[in-house]
């Protein structure tokens, strides 16, 4: 399974990927995409489970500087991803740096 990021800042190879908060694989390679300048993560997810073709992949962090990992949300339709498939909606990572930098500042 693939999955296209604007950023995956931090998140590294072996990093776990979840769904409702249970292990069900492992991001297996990260790479850039030069023609979109993109990061395409690779994932390694469990035989049994199923993806519909509107799932939503994030990249979270546990806890406040815990790790980085792939947390997929299940989608509605009734078109499954095969193997190889792409996961087309995703949500980057959250700078944190950058969101309290801009926080401080803004009070000012």
């Amino acid at each position: 399974m693939t999955a296209k990021f604007g950023s995956v800042s931090g998140l590294k190879s072996g990093a776990i990927v979840e769904i409702a908060g249970v292990q069900v694989g492992k991001v297996t390679d990260i790479s850039f995409d030069p023609d979109d300048y993109e990061a395409k993560v690779v994932m390694s997810i469990n035989q049994g489970v199923v993806l519909q073709d509107d799932s939503i992949a994030s990249v979270r962090t546990a806890g406040i500087i815990g790790d980085r990992y792939i947390d997929i949300s299940p989608g509605g339709s009734d078109e499954l991803l095969g193997d190889g498939g792409r996961i087309f909606e995703t949500e980057s990572a959250i700078n944190l740096e950058e969101l309290v930098s801009k926080y401080i500042f803004e009070k000012e």
